[in-house]
C-alpha cells in the first residue's frame, strides 16, 4: 500500500477545469502559490530553495473526475488516445508534474510563476 500526504497547497487563479491552460506554454506570467503545512517540520527542508530559479511540483489532479482509459485531447482531429500518451489528468493515478518559477520564500509560503494547476 501507498500512502501520500501532502505537503502543502497550490494556490492559483485558476478556479474550473476549463480555465486551467492545457500547455506550459500558456501558463506563462501567471502567478500563484504554494503553501506548505506548517506541522510537517518543512522549515528546514526549504533552507537554501530561494537559491533556485525554477521548482518541480508534484501534485494530485484533486478534480479530474477518475479515470480514463482513452481520452480525446485537444487538437487530436477526433482520434482518441490512450491516456499516458496525453497530458490528460484521468490517469490511473492522478499524479501530475510542473514545472513553476519561483519568485520567492516568505516563510512556508512560495511565491510562483507559470502556474498551470488549479
Amino acid at each position: 500500500m501507498l500512502t501520500l500526504e501532502p505537503i502543502g497547497y497550490v494556490r492559483s487563479p485558476h478556479r474550473e477545469l476549463a480555465d486551467a491552460p492545457r500547455q506550459p506554454h500558456a501558463a506563462r506570467g501567471i502567478a500563484g502559490q504554494i503553501e506548505l503545512v506548517a506541522d510537517r517540520n518543512l522549515d528546514d527542508a526549504i533552507c537554501d530553495l530561494d537559491g533556485w530559479e525554477y521548482l518541480w511540483v508534484l501534485f494530485w489532479f484533486h478534480r479530474a473526475g477518475g479515470y480514463r482509459p482513452k481520452v480525446l485531447p485537444p487538437r487530436s482531429q477526433g482520434k482518441r488516445r490512450g491516456v499516458l500518451a496525453t497530458r490528460s489528468p484521468h490517469r490511473p493515478n492522478p499524479l501530475g508534474l510542473s514545472v513553476v518559477r519561483l519568485e520567492a520564500v516568505r516563510g512556508l509560503v512560495l511565491d510562483i510563476c507559470d502556474v498551470d494547476m488549479i
